[in-house]
This record gives C-alpha cells, structure tokens and sequence, in this order.
C-alpha cells in the first residue's frame, strides 16, 4: 500500500511540473509575441524602451488596448494612429503585447 502511494504521489508530482513547464513556454511564447506585434506596431510612436507601459499590469494594459480599439472617432490624432495599429489585431494578441509590456522591467 505505502508502495502504491509513493507511486501516485512521485506521478502526481511529475503531473504538475510537466504542466508548470508547458504553461511556462507558452507564456514565453505570448511574450515573443507580443515583442513582435509591439515592435512593429506600436514601437514607432511609444518606443522600443516603452518607458510609460512598462511593468503595469497586463489586465490594465489589455483594457486600455481594447478601450482604444474601440473608441468612435476618436478626436485626438495619436488616438487615432493607436486605433488603427491596434483595429486588425485579436484579443489574444494585444493580451500578448500587454504581457510583454509587462516583463519589460
């Protein structure tokens, strides 16, 4: 019996590192993302350093995204730019830029 539980604790063990792994590449690989979409998107106004955005929180950073995308005429200029670089990308990817922006530190 000791032996059996041994085994079911050393394979639950082996579970969950094997999930914590999986879970860690792909958030490496949103990160990778999103430092592409926000290099070629976003980097010509805010900056490759992206002083202003850095380290706040993903949740923050991904509203005011979608906030933006989806403001109606916006007045301002920049506004505008912002709306147009953010219009073709999907929810996951400007939470991939927001994740990003995060990790800056």
């Amino acid at each position: 019996m000791e032996k059996a539980w041994k085994q079911v604790c050393a394979f639950s063990l082996g579970a969950m590192l094997f999930v914590a792994v999986q879970s860690q590449a792909a958030q490496e690989d949103q990160t990778q993302e999103g430092r592409q979409i926000y290099e070629l998107r976003c980097a010509s106004c805010h900056g490759l350093e992206a002083e202003k955005l850095v380290g706040k929180p993903v949740q923050y950073l991904a509203d005011r995204m979608q906030d933006i995308k989806r403001m109606h005429d916006p007045l301002l200029e920049k506004m505008r730019r912002m709306q147009q670089a953010l219009e073709p990308l999907s929810d996951d990817q400007i939470e991939n830029i927001a994740l990003y922006l995060h990790k800056l530190q």
